[in-house]
């Protein structure tokens, strides 16, 4: 077809149609082996999707190096904070259901998958009004190999621009890392909250998602990088105590009811971390090298996803640690303290962070090779296009 992206998003939104239509039909997932490979295979879609969409969005964005990439990534994550926050009031609908709270399997929980076999489908359609530009590119294991050249020259050029984002990642995530494990136990003993309450708390925190979206690209486009991360990485450890207060109670003996709380402390926190992670998102496609965003993205998004599996470790470290077990959540308010100093205490290592912001971006021209050798690996690099003045431009 002579497109870099466009053949492998049709692929998978077939294959994602297919999955998340098995997932809907009890006939066709019947046995539990078909039903693992159907949900397997929704999520290679989703994560395959996600990365593709991203290196269109970068793409586009790079053709107006002062705004496009905010405007892109803010109207991509706006867009998925009313989905989400649509589709879980959807959910909510669906589970308003006594048996589902009895632990019962809901008959709406297929009718919601059914509903959801409308995404891959609607982007399959919309696809075909996608334009892209045409490449006489073919993939081969020189591409491959160019790419990882590349790939690595910017990585490891100075001045260590994406190496210092990737530690400044890597740092966070394990500073804010997980108590799923007593935060499920305490929720399922201690509160008396139904599936469809809970999914209308996940759609407001969609909601949340959106609003924050909102804020960073009305009031914080010029507000350096640097003192966004830092101030928010503040935030998000003090509202983090929000969990301490209902651990203990407090908010019952301030009068304060449960589900009023969780609405109010998931959209704060998800405002929060949506302005946490809007930097994040427009440094990553203004570094993306020309003809290799999705490559460059995805391996920054990859990192980013390991600085939350790193959380995870050291979260079941703690607890170990804290000896906590099904049994015993005693101590799980002191965790949370915890979780909340070292997330505060990142703000020591906020320097990593670039002291730029969204209209002065650092881009791709940032980390080009300035030692001879990495210079002609790079420029060796290069993939062979028709337009020779792209390659001459791409490589001064």
């Amino acid at each position: 077809m002579g497109y870099n992206v466009k053949p492998y998003m049709f692929l998978m939104c077939a294959l994602g149609f297919v999955a998340v239509l098995m997932m809907g039909m009890p006939s066709w997932t019947g046995e539990s082996t078909t039903l693992t490979a159907a949900y397997l295979v929704m999520q290679f879609y989703g994560s395959s999707a996600d990365c593709l969409t991203d290196a269109l969005v970068v793409k586009s964005g790079q053709k107006d190096e002062e705004d496009s990439t905010s405007s892109l990534q803010s109207i991509s994550w706006f867009m998925l904070g009313v989905g989400g926050a649509v589709f879980g009031l959807l959910g909510g609908y669906l589970s308003t259901d006594e048996k589902a709270y009895k632990g019962v399997s809901l008959p709406g929980a297929r009718t919601y998958n059914l509903l959801m076999a409308i995404f891959p489908l609607g982007l399959f359609v919309l696809l075909f009004f996608v334009k892209e530009d045409k490449t006489k590119i073919r993939p081969s294991f020189k591409v491959l190999g160019q790419q990882l050249i590349r790939l690595g020259v910017a990585l490891f050029s100075p001045p260590f621009i994406v190496l210092r984002l990737i530690a400044w990642l890597l740092i966070t995530g394990a500073a804010r890392f997980s108590l799923s494990v007593p935060s499920t136990i305490f929720s399922t003993t201690n509160l008396d909250i139904a599936p469809n309450v809970q999914s209308w708390i996940d759609a407001c925190s969609y909601f949340a998602l959106s609003l924050g979206v909102l804020v960073y690209y009305r009031f914080f486009r010029h507000t350096s990088f640097r003192y966004i991360y830092g101030a928010s990485q503040v935030m998000i450890g003090v509202f983090g105590l929000m969990d301490y207060v209902l651990v203990k109670r407090w908010n019952v003996q301030l009068g304060i009811p449960d589900v009023p709380f969780l609405f109010f402390s998931g959209a704060m926190a998800e405002v929060i971390d949506r302005l946490h992670s809007m930097p994040f998102l427009i440094m990553a496609g203004q570094l993306c090298p020309q003809n290799m965003e999705a490559t460059f993205f995805s391996a920054l998004m990859s990192i980013s996803n390991q600085g939350t599996t790193i959380g995870q470790f050291v979260g079941s470290a703690v607890q170990k640690a804290y000896n906590m077990s099904e049994k015993d959540i005693s101590i799980y308010d002191q965790a949370i303290l915890l979780k909340a100093g070292c997330t505060v205490a990142c703000i020591l290592i906020v320097f990593l962070i670039p002291d730029t912001n969204a209209m002065n971006p650092t881009n791709a021209e940032t980390i080009k090779p300035t030692n001879p050798t990495l210079k002609a690996l790079f420029k060796w690099a290069e993939l062979d296009t028709d337009d020779e003045k792209k390659i001459e431009e791409g490589v001064k």
